[in-house]
């Protein structure tokens, strides 16, 4: 069984790996929004999919690895959290260290892409913006979120009793 643990060890490491690439190109494409290089966009998305399609891959071979380790633990399905609660005492600190790091890299990867999606979202309401101010013959308005024909939500408050 440890022998088991050391392979899910380091794919959790592996996959780490290719977390942390990803948030940095994607923090790159952050930066190329920003500052408009949409030219360098491509090679960028395709730096990202690379990592992804390597990603995968990895990922299979975890799940496959805790498979067989739920077999020998005599459960029906065992996740990462599942097995960090019956890792070997002799191994434990070495798993724990791998599986925060493949936490901590999967976090940040969502967090630089949530800020990637706001600025795409409001880059695409601002070319509304533009469109729409070109047809109507680019009468004079400013733009902001809401300018850009934001779907508005009904909330208590704006609701008509």
């Amino acid at each position: 069984m440890n022998e088991l643990y050391f392979l899910l060890i380091e794919s959790m490491k592996e996959e780490t790996v290719h977390y942390r690439r990803l948030a940095l190109l994607a923090r790159d494409q952050k930066e190329l929004l920003i500052a408009g290089n949409v030219s360098s966009l491509p090679e960028n998305i395709r730096l990202q999919e690379k990592q992804v399609f390597a990603l995968t891959p990895i990922q299979g071979h975890r799940n496959d690895i805790l498979i067989k380790l739920a077999k020998l633990m005599g459960v029906k399905k065992l996740d990462l959290n599942g097995a960090a609660k019956k890792v070997p005492a002799e191994i434990a600190e070495e798993f724990n260290k791998a599986f925060a790091e493949l936490v901590r890299s999967a976090k940040e990867l969502a967090l630089v892409n949530d800020v990637s999606a706001k600025l795409l979202d409001n880059a695409m309401k601002f070319s509304k913006f533009t469109l729409k101010a070109i047809r109507e013959g680019g009468k004079k308005k400013s733009f902001s979120i809401s300018a850009a024909g934001e779907n508005k939500q009904p909330s208590f408050v704006n609701r008509v009793v």
